[in-house]
């Protein structure tokens, strides 16, 4: 199963103004180096723009001048216990300004500025323009970090279920700008698997029948439903990283768009937490619409098979055998054309040395 992560939207920030002070690290008991690493660069109270951030409307006053989050960043990561999750921090007019990443649960510093501070070896950051090469490190000197933004990466690799939870990232601006990420590690068992079924409703347009199939009349409407869920039904925490279900219908291997030249497709789709039903609707049914729909959720697939009244058996196979022989004849098309296109140098080649020759 391909993981992929959910994206969320930060609202604006109040970009404060801040000078800088030099980093200091002290020998001190834990408890007041955690505090003096957290406000040497760092005055005032935080301003939290992350997505814990105020409700009911609340909006900061944008400073265009002073460093900010970018608007969309990927705030839900979710992955499986061994493997690696790289949380990017987007960030715009950085400036002479940092970046921190703490760990929310017990208030550890584990980057400041490009350079690590644990102890553990399985935490890496990078730092690198939003639209260069990743890793590339750069400085507050160079003019694109201030104009496209940079990327601020925490990494952690070999991953365990006790790394979840919330990393917050951190400018030291003046009050502080927090946009926290939220990391879940599940063991490869726990992870839910989509499923996807053909669904013959009563009461819709067109007839249910036996074996998924759904009859129309010429003329007429059809309606064909799908359900995709997650199962076993996931945790809260997991099904809160987990993309949303969402399902695509092909008709004899080709994708339907609602805006296509056909006209009369519509869609229908209602979510729920770890289910999504699909239903696709067609207004004057034609010959044509006869024959195999499928719904893809992921990886996964069901099927229904439209049938019209006044075609009998006959006339479907003769319809199919149609159908076949032109997805057959498509498929030797391109095959053609991509053997021309490989041989065109061969064959400017040798009339290249037959001209030479002759001449």
């Amino acid at each position: 199963m391909n993981l992929q992560v959910s994206e969320k939207v930060c609202g604006p920030c109040i970009e404060g103004k801040a000078t800088r002070t030099p980093f200091k690290l002290t020998p001190r008991p834990r408890s007041r180096r955690v505090a003096e690493l957290l406000h040497t660069d760092i005055a005032g109270p935080t301003k939290n723009c992350g997505l814990n951030g105020p409700r009911g409307g609340e909006r900061g006053v944008a400073v265009v001048s002073g460093p900010a989050f970018s608007a969309r960043q990927q705030a839900v990561v979710l992955a499986r216990v061994g493997e690696s999750a790289a949380l990017r921090c987007n960030v715009v007019r950085l400036a002479d300004r940092v970046v921190s990443w703490v760990r929310s649960s017990d208030l550890q510093i584990l980057t400041h500025a490009g350079y690590v501070f644990t102890a553990d070896a399985r935490v890496s950051c990078a730092e690198a323009p939003a639209a260069g090469a990743p890793g590339a490190v750069l400085t507050s000197r160079d003019e694109g970090w201030q104009r496209a933004g940079s990327v601020h990466t925490l990494r952690i690799d070999h991953l365990r279920e006790s790394d979840s939870g919330r990393y917050e990232c951190q400018i030291n601006t003046e009050p502080k700008l927090s946009l926290f990420f939220n990391l879940t590690v599940v063991a490869e068992s726990q992870l839910p698997t989509v499923s996807v079924r053909a669904v013959v409703e009563e009461g819709a347009d067109g007839e249910g029948g036996a074996g998924g199939v759904v009859w129309g009349a010429v003329g007429g409407a059809a309606q064909l439903a799908c359900e995709a869920r997650y199962e076993p039904t996931p945790t809260p925490d997991v099904l809160g990283a987990l993309p949303p279900l969402s399902i695509q219908w092909l008709h004899e291997g080709d994708s339907l768009d609602p805006q296509s030249a056909r006209g009369g497709i519509s869609l229908d789709t209602e979510r729920w937490a770890a289910r999504t039903v699909s239903r696709l609707t067609l207004a004057a049914l034609g010959a044509s619409d006869a024959g195999r729909y499928v719904c893809v959720a992921g990886e996964r697939r069901a099927a229904l098979r439209l049938r019209l009244h006044g075609i009998d058996d006959r006339d479907y196979e003769v319809l199919e055998g149609e159908i076949e022989t032109m997805q057959r004849d498509q498929a030797v098309a391109r095959v053609s054309a991509a053997v021309r296109r490989s041989l065109a140098p061969l064959c400017a080649w040798l009339a290249l040395l037959l001209g030479l020759y002759l001449t």
